[in-house]
């Protein structure tokens, strides 16, 4: 495992400000380029932290379902989290940025939607204002706990419409450029992100 965290860590590249779209196109190879043992190794490690380092607020939490597209964390995870805390997951409800939370249970039906993301089918849906921790996508981030996730603005929507005391917590595989330089007044910074190596406070 060790090993497979050096090789992770020797693939993050180090840059001091760059655009949205340079970055997002660079970090999806960077994804793309990282062998399922670099994943399994990485999800591990930042699924150790989320619960050892008790980082979650509250007791609702909402988090994705891993899947091809978001994989850090390891298949498990929901199983996991789910002894500590109610979870919900998220689901798209159309194509113009719009997503609801639904509770989440281990025997409830999914599908992947036209992004490749796992999401369940049920339409029962959360008031966003009652989770206390969302747990949020990013391809990559920087320094200051700005994320560049998948270009959509799902999540900065959603956020939008939760708690003003919510708690957000970004996982990456890479550790973060020095700063994002294009920042959009609706880009809601986080929390918290989890790295394999560490976990950055903002």
């Amino acid at each position: 495992m060790f090993t497979n965290v050096q090789k992770l860590a020797s693939k993050t590249v180090y840059l001091c400000m760059a655009k949205k779209c340079d970055l997002r196109h660079l970090f999806r190879n960077k994804r793309s380029g990282l062998s399922s043992d670099e994943i399994s190794s990485a999800s591990t490690l930042i699924l150790n932290q989320i619960i050892n380092g008790k980082l979650i607020k509250g007791k609702l939490v909402m988090i994705y379902i891993s899947s091809q597209n978001h994989q850090e964390l390891p298949t498990d995870g929901l199983f996991l989290l789910s002894e500590h805390y109610d979870v919900c997951v998220p689901k798209a409800v159309n194509k113009n940025g719009s997503m609801e939370a639904i509770m989440w249970s281990k025997d409830m039906p999914t599908r992947i939607n036209e992004w490749g993301i796992k999401e369940p089918l049920s339409d029962i849906y959360i008031k966003p204002e009652k989770i206390d921790t969302v747990i949020v996508p990013l391809i990559c981030f920087d320094k200051l706990g700005h994320r560049i996730g998948f270009g959509k603005g799902y999540y900065d929507r959603f956020l939008e419409r939760c708690s003003k005391e919510v708690k957000t917590i970004g996982l990456s595989y890479f550790e973060p450029v020095d700063k994002i330089t294009n920042i959009e007044i609706t880009d809601i910074p986080l929390d918290i992100v989890i790295t394999p190596k560490k976990t950055y406070r903002f």
